[in-house]
């Protein structure tokens, strides 16, 4: 069941979808920029962003996966990344995916378009957080607490770490937040790295582009 209000769209729901929303003027509309994965190579673009209206926040990327890239024979080809899963190189217009290479696509689930429902975000936080286990979905589909969005995968300054705004975005195209310095990034980065999350290699690649090489 997706997200709903008692009037208007759903709560998660595509940026071109929201007439009266757009990307906040002091920040970056990363749509349409390259989208690199963790081997350093690319896997498509990014089509679209998913924004909670009800809290104006960015809360994943929709990736337009490039036709070479390999997955099962279906017409879906659009992957949901939360924001904090990412990094952006606003030098090159490119962002960058930590946990995710051309070998890891066919284990996320596909996005049809339209309202994000409760289902799909459990799938997909399950694809990063235990992509070894088999899913097994609640036995009630409720929609995520608040809780659910506390880690670092929805962390949007992990995000635009490069800018001084955390990509909050409403109709007026407010928002807010700050930079986090490098040695805050490296050590969330290594925390990451204790964790499994990131594999060594990427944690040497996304160290040095923290640091600026």
């Amino acid at each position: 069941m997706a997200y709903s209000s008692s009037n208007g769209p759903a709560r998660l729901t595509p940026l071109h979808d929201l007439k009266d929303f757009k990307v906040a003027d002091r920040n970056l509309d990363v749509r349409n920029w390259e989208v690199i994965g963790a081997d350093g190579q690319r896997l498509g673009k990014v089509d679209d962003l998913i924004v909670d209206r009800e809290l104006m926040k960015v809360r994943y990327l929709d990736i337009d996966v490039d036709k070479d890239r390999f997955l099962p024979d279906t017409d879906a080809r659009h992957l949901l990344v939360p924001i904090g899963a990412a990094h952006l190189d606003d030098d090159n217009n490119q962002v960058f995916l930590a946990n995710i290479d051309q070998n890891a696509l066919t284990r996320f689930p596909f996005y049809r378009g339209g309202a994000v429902d409760s289902d799909l975000e459990y799938r997909v936080m399950h694809a990063f957080t235990k992509p070894n286990d088999a899913y097994m979905a609640p036995a009630a589909t409720a929609a995520p607490t608040a809780d659910f969005y506390q880690n670092d995968h929805f962390n949007e300054e992990r995000f635009y770490q490069k800018n001084q705004n955390s990509g909050m975005m409403n109709a007026g195209g407010v928002s807010g937040g700050g930079v986090q310095d490098d040695i805050a990034t490296i050590e969330r980065l290594k925390q990451m790295l204790d964790q499994g999350t990131i594999t060594q290699e990427e944690f040497a690649v996304l160290k040095r582009k923290a640091i600026g090489f």
